[in-house]
């Protein structure tokens, strides 16, 4: 692991953001951000029950598109709580997370649509899950592991839709959490 990149941190995070030669927005998102989360990495949701108890979740992959409004895929068995939670009007967090460097952001809104995955997601969850799955194995997870972190079942996916109204670095170190503003 020594050949590892050193993790970029926070402050880094925030000053790309201020960086005049980023491409052009896709909302609220930065290209940067936008080829993060489509890149193949960890993808976790959050959202709350009735009575504000956190609830979590996993998604296998995510798209954005020209307008910022951000897919996420997760499978419909491994998200019950979640879904439920969704169903019911309340808020979701997505954070996306390289697992070779821990570069993170996370995405806020309101609330989500719940759909179906759409035929032309699946070569892309499909791409994206392999991607996940092979720099799992080069951080030195072994194979059986990495392939358990990537499994899914393509007849269980579905996709949540939103457009995020506030994001946040959350790469680990002082300045997690700072936000990511336009």
């Amino acid at each position: 692991m020594d050949n590892l990149p050193r993790p970029g941190t926070p402050q880094e995070d925030l000053a790309d953001r201020k960086s005049p030669a980023l491409p052009p927005r896709q909302g609220l998102l930065t290209a940067d951000l936008v080829a993060l989360a489509q890149g193949g990495v960890s993808v976790i949701l959050a959202s709350c029950g009735a009575e504000g108890k956190p609830i979590a979740g996993i998604g296998v992959g995510a798209r954005v598109d020209e307008a910022g409004t951000i897919r996420v895929f997760l499978t419909r068995q491994a998200n019950l709580p979640l879904l439920k939670a969704l169903e019911d009007g309340r808020a979701i967090a997505v954070t996306f997370s390289r697992a070779r460097d821990h570069v993170s952001f996370q995405v806020k809104a309101n609330g989500a649509s719940i759909l179906q995955a759409c035929p032309d997601d699946t070569p892309e969850i499909a791409r994206q899950s392999a991607v996940f799955r092979d720099e799992l194995i080069g951080i030195n997870l072994p194979k059986h592991v990495a392939e358990g972190f990537t499994t899914y079942d393509p007849g269980d996916l579905l996709a949540i839709e939103f457009t995020p109204e506030a994001a946040f670095v959350q790469t680990p170190g002082p300045g997690a959490g700072s936000p990511l503003s336009p």
